[in-house]
């Protein structure tokens, strides 16, 4: 048997949900005697009632927007997160992420941000090279004095043979 709901009533249940602070579904759905189940369709389709938009979730966050979320739930209880996520239209994980993206423009984790880099990076990365290509040089000549000196201990010098 299916019970009809006026829209009003419907309006009032869908208020009290969404605006339940630390309050859980199933206590307000006792509390106005619907089905847990039936309010959460509700929610679900809240788009279709009259003053109840359901805020679209491919909402962009800037940068500034996600670092001012991330500092207001920072201090945040678990009844009061929720509160304010169910707000703001967002998700948990979608805090999770933005977190690991701030962590990782700053550097943190032991990976060089790529945002920070410049000039200088390419600069200091070309005279390493130089330094190695420059080492490989002094070796390769140390080399070769060090055998021309066996050469000459061997088959002797050519200067003292003239001489």
């Amino acid at each position: 048997m299916q019970t009809s709901y006026t829209e009003d009533f419907k309006n009032s249940v869908l208020s009290k949900a969404l605006l339940r602070g630390d309050k859980s579904l199933l206590s307000i759905s006792k509390e106005v005697g619907v089905p847990q189940t039936t309010i959460m369709g509700w929610i679900i389709k809240r788009d279709k009632f009259p003053g109840m938009k359901k805020q679209k979730s491919s909402i962009k966050w800037n940068p500034e927007q996600k670092l001012k979320a991330l500092m207001e739930t920072a201090a945040l209880s678990e009844s009061e997160l929720g509160a304010y996520l169910r707000k703001a239209g967002i998700y948990t994980h979608q805090l999770d992420e933005w977190k690991k993206e701030i962590l990782l423009s700053m550097g943190v984790n032991g990976k060089p941000s790529k945002i920070l880099k410049d000039d200088r990076d390419q600069k200091i990365k070309a005279l390493e090279k130089e330094i190695l290509r420059k080492d490989r040089a002094l070796a390769e000549a140390s080399a070769l004095l060090i055998l021309q000196k066996k050469v000459n201990l061997i088959w002797g010098n050519k200067d003292e043979d003239e001489k």
